[in-house]
């Protein structure tokens, strides 16, 4: 072309082009995609290529002018100019895009086409039409492409004719309907998304007119320009959008799978899909499958890396462990309670064991001496954590997580719970799809049960595993001991010489001259040395033996007799059963190290001696068979009630609680504070008695006893004198307060300084927990400050007050709800007496001198009293206005028991009602002047 010679009236003129190169990039379908970040690692040295292929092609007056990649399209645009042949008059001809296209692919492919990302030669040229848009917002190509029309519609036939240059057309929409002011479009979908990116680069911005569909229609048409974008095959809102646009449809579908996800968790709760992992999870809490402490990896580390660094090394620990033993030892009371436990749990259960003492009296560190000693599995249930809980769903998770229940889906019930209030609103009635809180802790607890069972089966299965390896192992080493004694005596047969005896009868019976039994070999067998050695030993010692005996049979002269007295002074006999002795000892050895030494040359080891100390075993345990030792021990603490969302637990646990004692799958124990609580297991077990254990503070001998030991173990030398002797015996024998006694000495107190420490904490905590520090916190509580006053002030006076006289008198009144809630608050315990409260008594020792400090205090004391003393005025005072108003009553009927037949009823009760008057009268003026004299000295400073 460049040597081709032009017409006379033509001329050339530079243009300006732009061409689209595709496929040389990934198109780029998300952010996901990471062909999109492998390309553009690649994109200088596909760039570098591509111009060096441009920069080949002959094209008149061709050159490239500018290079820019397009990776998210999967190509590059290429600026570039070129010489267009043109009339001189000035009238240009229309540029032939085919032509030069053509032209482009021709020479390009004859180059060897275009270098990929990949390293082949896919690439190819597109001229753009339009004006690109180089945008680099998140629009990823796709198959459906928009193309919207800035004037007047574009017909299908000229969309087509356009757009089919590029690729594949699937469909083409007719321009839908709009709002008015938005541009009509119409879709095209493309067979794939490389023609989809070459269109949207080439036509985007390209104006055209179309010409009218009537033939000899005006064609005075206004131009329209094309834009193009990408169409989403899902839009982010597409659902949304079609579920709020159809509430018919959408709302029973929502419904309809709400009660699916209800129906599958009843379904679940029916033992038939998450029941076997949780049950398999419960038995793992119960066996520590998950403790990852146990596992060795960890202790390996633990003792060769984290306990060699000094700053991970944990200062010495108090020898409390090693002689906590010998503490409790001093206490009788606490030992048998502790050997009642122990037989408990070493017989088959079929009752409930209910330990119960107050708080801080070693309910706890028994109990676990005892399980540590049993070596039992032990699944424990604190209800101290679930009383904290805030609502239904916080005690179902704590329940689920202290059993090892897992997975647990609490949000069923909200889902439930709201369909419930819906269909209530909609037609009158629930759908029966909720479950009430018992019903879920009795599921949680139901599969408890059952994963115990498979910890008792668990734990046969292993032992008899045991039992049977045992058996083999002896087995084993029996066969060895024949063999090898066979061996020494000649007479064994190896049947592996079979194969190399020859052929003819020897080969067939696989014996020849070898001794086959003991008969073969009786007369030539040759005994061990040592029996030999030992049979001449005893031959001698029994010649010898006989001719003493010879000499004592035969009569000797009295003076040969006592010189052989002087001469020999044994027993013949003696003499002869120590020769005969000896020699079986010298055979059992000579027999013993024929043994070993067979062991050791067939490269057998013995039992070895064990390298740690055995396990101490108490005498309770050794008589505690594979059976028992199977089931595991059911604790449940702190077992008792602190607010309504436990109310129905503490029940659900006791009839749990029966059923596993009573069905022989665990031993339960249940350990409380108050020994009211036992009524509950009671009730849920009515058949059986409870296996009750007491756990009381110690006498003072016993207390005085553990504080001296306790500080000898820390390392305090003191003598305690009688003063400090007395200071102790204040605290009593709680086991909290003395441990608190000796960490005070320890730490540099004396005991005087200790024991007035612990008072003082403990009159500040009273006031708190007795009183109240808020208005609310007081209206909360079971009590009123009159009544706990009451009490303290004569607790302060008397170590203990008759129940029934409290009860029945001010400012009770019959009111035991109030004794018993300071009971569960532990300010006073209550003892019985044949299944009857006895007396009052504090909640700790200790609290009689805190009750005592409290009262002393006479301002505190002042305002309670004035308080106390209203309360009893207006109490009075109500009598007096009751029988006043009995007794206006009276003077009316007074005339109908007058005269002589009169029985002097009405005068009667009027003489008592004016005595009752009277002193509630009196009563009422002591109390006023008392309450003038407490305010008085109010006033002082």
């Amino acid at each position: 072309m460049a040597g081709d010679k032009l017409p006379e009236d033509s001329q050339k003129i530079e243009r300006d082009g732009v061409m689209f190169i595709d496929s040389i990039f990934p198109v780029q379908l998300g952010i996901w995609d990471i062909r999109h970040y492998i390309a553009a690692s690649q994109q200088l040295r596909v760039i570098s290529s591509l111009e060096e292929t441009l920069n080949q092609i002959t094209l008149p007056g061709f050159r490239v002018e500018k290079l820019e990649s397009r990776i998210k399209d999967g190509g590059a645009f290429v600026k570039f100019k070129y010489m267009q042949v043109t009339k001189k008059n000035g009238d240009e001809q229309p540029l032939d895009t085919p032509s030069l296209e053509d032209e482009l692919k021709r020479q390009i492919h004859a180059l060897g086409g275009i270098r990929t990302w990949i390293g082949n030669h896919a690439g190819d040229v597109w001229l753009v039409r339009g004006k690109p848009w180089k945008e680099d917002m998140r629009r990823y190509a796709s198959n459906n492409m928009k193309v919207f029309f800035e004037g007047p519609d574009i017909y299908q036939e000229t969309l087509y004719d356009i757009m089919r240059h590029y690729g594949q057309i699937s469909n083409i929409s007719n321009p839908v309907p709009v709002p008015a002011g938005n541009l009509r479009f119409s879709t095209i979908k493309f067979a794939n998304s490389r023609a989809a990116t070459r269109a949207h680069n080439c036509i985007h911005g390209f104006t055209l007119v179309d010409q009218p569909a009537i033939p000899g229609q005006s064609t005075e048409v206004k131009p329209t320009r094309l834009a193009t974008v990408y169409e989403r095959k899902l839009k982010g809102q597409a659902v949304w959008d079609w579920i709020t646009g159809h509430p018919r449809i959408s709302v029973p579908v929502l419904v309809f799978l709400l009660v699916q996800s209800a129906e599958f968790q009843k379904i679940d709760a029916s033992n038939k899909i998450f029941d076997p992992i949780r049950t398999l999870v419960v038995q793992a809490k119960v066996v520590g499958w998950l403790d990852f402490d146990e596992f060795r990896v960890i202790k390996w580390l633990r003792r060769n890396i984290i306990d060699r660094l000094n700053f991970f090394r944990k200062k010495e620990a108090d020898p409390e462990p090693a002689t906590s033993v010998d503490n409790e030892a001093l206490w009788k009371d606490r030992k048998e309670a502790e050997n009642t436990l122990r037989a408990y749990l070493s017989e088959a259960p079929s009752t409930i064991a209910f330990v119960h003492g107050p708080q801080g009296s070693g309910k706890s560190s028994m109990l676990n001496r005892a399980l540590r000693h049993a070596d039992r599995k032990v699944l424990v249930i604190d209800c101290e954590v679930l009383n904290r809980s805030r609502s239904d769903a916080d005690v179902i998770n704590g329940l689920a997580a202290q059993t090892g229940y897992w997975p647990v889906f609490t949000w069923l019930n909200n889902v439930t719970g709201m369909i419930d209030l819906a269909s209530v609103g909609l037609i009158g009635q629930k759908t029966g799809l909720s479950s009430s809180v018992e019903s879920q802790q009795k599921e949680i607890l139901e599969v408890v049960g059952s994963a115990l069972k498979g910890v008792s089966y668990r734990y046969r299965e292993v032992q008899r595993g045991k039992e049977i390896r045992k058996k083999l192992t002896q087995q084993t080493e029996a066969k060895l001991k024949e063999t090898m004694e066979k061996i020494q005596e000649g007479v064994y047969h190896d049947p592996r010489v079979d194969a190399v005896a020859g052929t003819g009868v020897t080969s067939e019976l696989g014996v020849g001259d070898e001794r086959m039994t003991e008969k073969d070999v009786y007369h030539s067998k040759k005994p061990p040395e040592s029996v030999e050695r030992a049979i001449l030993k005893a031959e001698e010692v029994i010649t010898s033996g006989k001719e003493m005996v010879q000499q004592q049979l035969d009569p000797v002269p009295p003076d040969q007799q006592q010189e052989s007295k002087k001469n020999d002074k044994s027993d013949p006999i003696g003499v002869i059963q120590g020769a005969v002795q000896g020699v079986v000892n010298e055979g059992k050895q000579g027999a013993e190290k024929l043994w070993s030494g067979a062991k050791d040359q067939l490269g057998l080891k013995g039992p070895q001696e064990p390298t740690s100390r055995p396990k101490p075993e108490y005498p309770q345990q050794k008589d505690i068979g594979d059976d028992i030792r199977a089931l595991p021990v059911v604790v449940i603490k702190n077992y008792s009630t602190k607010n309504t969302f436990t109310d129905e637990l503490v029940v659900v646990l006791a009839e749990w609680a029966a059923g596993l004692a009573d069905g022989g799958l665990a031993h339960v124990v249940v350990m409380s504070d108050n020994r009211d609580n036992g009524r509950r297991l009671e009730k849920a077990l009515p058949s059986k008695p409870l296996t009750s254990i007491a756990v009381a503070d110690a006498d003072p001998a016993s207390a005085l006893s553990f504080v001296q030991d306790k500080l000898n173990q820390y390392g305090v030398q003191t003598s305690l004198g009688k003063e400090q002797r007395l200071q102790i015996e204040r605290l009593g024998g709680r086991s909290s307060d003395l441990e608190t006694l000796c960490h005070k000495v320890r730490n540099g107190l004396t005991v005087e300084m200790a024991v007035e420490d612990i008072i003082a904490r403990g009159v500040g905590e009273l006031r708190k927990n007795a009183f109240g520090e808020e208005v609310e916190e007081i209206k909360s509580m079971g009590w009123s400050p009159q009544q706990v006053f009451f009490i303290l002030k004569n607790l302060a006076k008397s170590t203990e007050l008759p129940y029934y006289d409290v009860l029945l008198d001010f400012p009770f009144k019959g009111d035991e709800a109030a004794l018993r809630s300071l009971e569960h608050a532990e300010l006073i315990s209550i003892t019985t007496q044949e299944g009857r409260p006895s007396t009052i008594r504090p909640g700790r020792p200790v609290y009689r001198y805190v009750f005592e400090r409290l009262v002393n205090d006479q301002i505190f004391r002042s305002v309670q009293d004035i308080a106390l003393n209203d309360k009893a005025i207006a109490s009075a005072e109500a009598t007096i206005r009751a029988c006043e108003e009995e007794l206006l009553k009276l003077e009316q009927i007074q005339p109908l028991d007058s005269g002589l037949l009169s029985s002097g009823v009405t005068r009667q009760r009027a003489n008592y009602l004016l005595k009752k008057i009277y002193e509630a009268e009196t009563k009422v003026e002591k109390l006023e002047a008392a309450n003038a004299l407490l305010k008085k000295s109010l006033k002082k400073p």
